[in-house]
């Protein structure tokens, strides 16, 4: 598949089979996660990849209420998803890498320097790499916030205070090619986006 046609069939699915992905396409789509750039080289993400039923039941207890999952039409089928994703920001290996010696000059061993919290950034880079990487693999991917339980995800998951996930990716062979209401609002012309030399 070309890079850019990858990148124009990239889209969230919301409706997944049961159907399992194979290990060795799941390693692939994990060990992309890891390719993406962080500041320092810190690599300051984790993944929690749930694969196995009872773990994916648990999460889904917690993540969604059973009146969402009775009344949503636009998500039917998201919890079939065979595998889910949590990408962790860890702000620490920021804050300790740039207390190691090549990097002492800089003042970005205090949190409060950092102009942006690279630790979300650089997660989300990752995170975009598997989304891209589901596509070159035929699968469907849907990345989402989570908004519920959260303190208790992390307890039940067994998740350290200082890993912040920064929502989920759910991964599976899509079971409709439906279209969420967002997705046809369509894509903003360029013109609107880009800005040449001055805003």
């Amino acid at each position: 598949m070309e890079y850019y046609e990858l990148l124009a069939k990239r889209r969230m699915y919301r409706h997944f089979s049961s159907e399992p992905i194979p290990p060795e396409v799941l390693e692939k789509i994990l060990d992309s996660a890891t390719r993406g750039p962080s500041a320092g080289f810190s690599q300051g993400f984790d993944f929690l990849v749930l694969n196995q039923k009872p773990a994916l039941e648990q999460f889904w207890n917690l993540a969604l209420t059973p009146q969402w999952k009775e009344e949503t039409t636009s998500h039917k089928g998201l919890w079939n998803a065979p595998v889910v994703i949590l990408p962790l920001a860890n702000p620490d290996a920021y804050i300790q890498r740039y207390t190691e010696q090549d990097k002492d000059y800089s003042p970005l061993q205090d949190k409060d320097h950092w102009p942006v919290p690279y630790w979300y950034i650089d997660t989300a880079f990752a995170s975009m790499l598997i989304l891209n990487s589901v596509v070159y693999e035929n699968l469907g991917a849907l990345f989402f916030g989570i908004f519920r339980n959260l303190a208790c995800i992390k307890k039940s998951f067994q998740i350290p205070d200082n890993y912040h996930p920064i929502g989920a990716i759910a991964i599976g062979y899509p079971s409709s090619s439906d279209v969420s209401a967002s997705a046809k609002r369509g894509r903003r012309e360029k013109s609107s986006q880009f800005h040449f030399n001055q805003f």
